[in-house]
């Protein structure tokens, strides 16, 4: 199997690569026997990626390193095009290195264990609730008097903001009136 991050070959033997995908839902069952759930969303996909790297091959080592250590212009990590059987599946076509990187030596082999994670970036999720248009905020009210600020246009006997017309009898009122 091969892993291709940007069209460059992440060189190693017995490369595995294990995708995983998270829903991420709460208990709403209280203190009570009930099963019900609230579903909150798919977290991004992650692929865990393990292999290993002879002694001699440090090279492709180096390489994977300043692979995992790039930066995009804003000091972000980079962000890859990556091409895998196992990606490809699960849907997966952009990602970054995330959780860490991990490569230590072998007890009878003379190669290091690497292990990795790959983090999926603009997933459809992701791309779908950033199109879904927002739910508009409603207004709380709450007993009591109004904490705006005198004569800020707002009739503060009901709490309610004066618009167009009302707003200039208002303010003719309150000339009239003397109050200013």
């Amino acid at each position: 199997m091969t892993l291709l991050l940007d069209g460059e070959q992440v060189r190693g033997k017995n490369l595995k690569v294990t995708a995983n995908m998270r829903i991420e839902s709460d208990d709403l069952s209280g203190q009570t026997s009930n099963t019900d759930s609230a579903h909150k969303g798919f977290k991004p996909k992650t692929l865990a990626v393990t292999l290993q790297i002879p002694f001699v091959d440090s090279a492709f080592l180096r390489n994977l390193m300043r692979l995992a250590e790039a930066t995009g212009s804003g000091g972000q990590l980079k962000i890859y095009r990556v091409v895998n059987d196992t990606a490809s599946a699960f849907g997966v076509r952009q990602v970054e290195f995330s959780d860490g990187f991990s490569a230590r030596e072998d007890d009878t082999l003379r190669a290091w264990l690497v292990q990795f994670t790959l983090s999926e970036k603009l997933s459809n999720p992701e791309r779908v609730e950033t199109r879904r248009a927002g739910r508009g905020v409603t207004q709380q009210g709450a007993p009591g008097q109004s904490v705006t600020a005198p004569g800020a246009g707002v009739n503060s006997e009901a709490g309610q903001e004066l618009i167009g017309f009302e707003a200039t009898l208002k303010n003719l009122d309150n000339y009239l009136g003397g109050v200013l």
